[in-house]
């Protein structure tokens, strides 16, 4: 699988936890979970990014850290 299919696929896992309209914890839009994890992606990590639970709950972090309600 090429990187781009993952990182689509991570999206979309996000968005399946935090999107406002069908998620389980509804907390922001399609495009703020994008934001949110090229912003993750972008900094510097002490771990390889797997695009599993650990990297979702870090871009929860994010939305709950620059969320603007």
């Amino acid at each position: 699988m090429s990187f781009l299919e993952e990182l689509k696929g991570f999206i979309e896992y996000c968005n399946e936890f935090y999107n406002i309209n069908y998620g389980l914890y509804p907390v922001a839009t399609t495009e703020e979970i994008e934001m949110a994890v090229g912003y993750y992606l972008m900094n510097p990590h002490t771990w390889d990014v797997q695009f599993d639970s650990l990297d979702r709950e870090k871009v929860r972090e994010i939305l709950g850290d620059y969320r603007i309600v």
